[in-house]
């Protein structure tokens, strides 16, 4: 009875279908748009069949070195630190540690770095000059291992986010053009294999994963701090139900009624996957299964964030706390929006019907990381019933932020 009363209640608030129109809108803008046209085969009439991704150790290296002289050249490093573009100019002391990798990584002194600069053309792009070499050497005492360090020091120097990130290096410096036997060779083992449904299901859960880590916190937050909002915390504290109890069933609650949108794009992407690839031998139930291991310990998580918080702090507190954890899980993977799910990133990313391989290779960070969110959602739920009950025994009270008595309260 508590529990659908609990229901009753998320339902029927606004923000929960501010969540659903949200929600409905990224799906159908998104995934449904890119899933509408069939997936065929590669034409061995086409003139570029895509490019792959392959660790060579020579052409990254060549290509790393080489590119960071031309940014040495003219102290101006590209970098995209969380997902936004800024160009870095160093200051002299963290130009001459720059300087000393790549005499490092190329065996040349000071006189011999000057020397390429002087010798490198030059040409001006919206009025700033950059220079163009050709092939810089590496040294060959340097070891892939030793370069790898080498590219992680500069990028910590640069702020991160720059070509010379270690999970980056291969996106940037080593992509090369498949052949069409390698093309059709993706297609056999991304899509046929899967039998498409697979693929779908990752593209559906990419999309969707965006959304839900952070959209859910609202309707979280504003439904605990509803009863504060309306006075009833007093009427609801007199009650002889425990705190724990009536906690739990209300995560559970919005947890429920929150996931009743994301089950309804699963059900008409299933559709659309049936009516678009019919006669195709689907497995169905991949539309399913895959999306709910996926998104749930996000949505889970991502509730159980608002209720604490809220519970903690206030409602404001709680969505600025998620907002900052999804847009930083966002912005600070690799350049590729495939084949880097690690073990405790919030978001999970496999952007492709493709890749297959990629997924596959971080299966196991995959699996062990909806299981950690999934218990870690469970015990934010548990400590925000906790909080609760230290309130409604009147041994805390939260902690007010702002305002009157607030700890980041403006001195006067």
């Amino acid at each position: 009875m508590l529990f659908l009363k609990e229901c009753k209640k998320v339902a029927l608030s606004l923000t929960f279908w501010i969540y659903c129109v949200i929600l409905l809108l990224m799906f159908f803008s998104n995934y449904y748009e890119d899933a509408k046209h069939e997936v065929t085969p590669p034409s061995a009439s086409s003139q570029e069949f895509g490019y792959k991704v392959e660790e060579d150790p020579e052409r990254i290296m060549n290509g790393a070195v080489n590119s960071l002289m031309m940014e040495f050249a003219a102290n101006r490093y590209v970098c995209y630190p969380f997902g936004f573009y800024k160009a870095v100019s160093l200051k002299e002391k963290d130009a001459g540690r720059v300087e000393a990798y790549l005499q490092e990584l190329t065996g040349a002194d000071h006189e011999g770095i000057l020397a390429w600069i002087d010798q490198a053309e030059t040409y001006y792009v919206d009025q700033e000059q950059e220079y163009a070499f050709d092939a810089i050497p590496v040294d060959k005492s340097v070891t892939y291992d030793r370069f790898r360090e080498i590219r992680g020091e500069i990028d910590d120097i640069l702020g991160g986010g720059s070509d010379y990130a270690v999970n980056s290096l291969a996106f940037r410096f080593s992509r090369v053009p498949m052949t069409y036997e390698e093309a059709v060779r993706e297609y056999e083992e991304s899509i046929r294999e899967d039998t498409v449904t697979d693929p779908l299901a990752r593209l559906f859960c990419d999309y969707t994963g965006i959304g839900l880590a952070l959209i859910p916190v609202f309707a979280a937050a504003a439904l605990t701090a509803a009863d504060k909002r309306r006075r009833m915390s007093e009427l609801i504290y007199a009650r002889r139900i425990s705190s724990f109890r009536l906690i739990l069933t209300r995560y559970a609650a919005l947890v429920t009624v929150m996931f009743l949108p994301v089950l309804f794009t699963m059900i008409v992407a299933a559709v659309q996957a049936g009516v678009v690839y019919s006669g195709a031998p689907l497995k169905m139930h991949l539309m399913f299964t895959t999306p709910v291991f996926w998104l749930l310990p996000e949505l889970m998580t991502a509730t159980a964030v608002g209720m604490l918080v809220t519970e903690v702090f206030s409602a404001g507190a709680a969505v600025a706390v998620q907002g900052v954890w999804a847009f930083l899980s966002l912005m600070t993977g690799s350049s590729q929006l495939y084949g880097d799910i690690t073990k405790f990133g919030l978001i999970c990313r496999h952007n492709t019907l493709y890749h297959r391989s990629d997924f596959m290779a971080t299966y196991p960070d995959f699996v062990f990381n909806r299981i950690f969110y999934l218990c870690l959602a469970l015990v934010l739920a548990g400590a925000a019933a906790y909080v609760y009950d230290l309130k409604r025994g009147g041994r805390f009270h939260g902690i007010r932020l702002f305002g009157e008595g607030g700890i980041l309260r403006r001195k006067a």
